[in-house]
């Protein structure tokens, strides 16, 4: 590191130093890169600091996030206009460019249009065209999530959908896209209830199966 700060590298260090979970370190530009090449865990930076938060995935949020990945396959494996990525997929946003990056981790999964992806830096690319972001909450990233990253996935122009899934308990915040403008928000709560892909159903009682709260 060029800076005589020592930042953790690995998920035992972030986690000696933030027992809750995100961590928050204050960095300039240069040092959140050096972190990034060199850490095991994600990382944003916004405001000038690294937001920072382990790679580790609980149960729940693993469970989650391979429901999801095996419903979203199904979904779009014979649409070859579309590409299914897992966790981590970042996703750049231009109108956002003032946070110094743009680019920001879905904690979730990401569908986008097969477009070139946008080089951030050397050997690290972003999605630019994402139709649908799915975010796995956790305590811990909940004020990011809700107060950071939402607004700035609202501001990506070939976003339609937005879901916002809870580990604690079977509910999902869906954000969709009426007009560039206008995103109607709805949140479920009942295992009937579903959200709609493509124009496909998949209620709640899918999604949260074999989970017991």
């Amino acid at each position: 590191m060029t800076s005589d700060v020592k930042f953790p590298l690995t998920n035992q260090e972030l986690a000696a130093i933030g027992k809750d979970g995100l961590v928050r370190l204050p960095a300039n530009w240069d040092e959140y890169w050096e972190v990034l090449a060199a850490a095991e865990y994600r990382a944003d930076f916004y405001n000038n600091e690294i937001i920072a938060s382990m790679s580790y995935e609980g149960d729940i949020h693993s469970h989650l996030a391979s429901e999801f990945g095996f419903l979203l396959k199904s979904i779009f494996t014979d649409l070859k206009s579309f590409r299914v990525y897992n966790s981590n997929r970042p996703v750049y946003i231009p109108a956002c460019k003032h946070l110094k990056t743009g680019v920001f981790n879905s904690d979730g999964m990401v569908i986008s249009l097969p477009t070139t992806p946008y080089e951030y830096q050397k050997g690290m690319t972003a999605e630019t065209t994402p139709i649908l972001l799915i975010e796995i909450l956790s305590e811990t990233t909940q004020s990011y999530d809700w107060g950071t990253k939402l607004p700035c996935y609202k501001e990506i122009p070939s976003l339609q959908q937005i879901f916002f899934i809870e580990q604690s308990k079977p509910k999902i915040f869906v954000m969709e896209r009426e007009a560039p403008n206008r995103w109607v928000e709805t949140t479920l709560t009942q295992a009937e209830e579903a959200i709609v892909i493509q124009g496909q159903s998949i209620p709640l009682q899918k999604i949260y199966r074999e989970l017991y709260f």
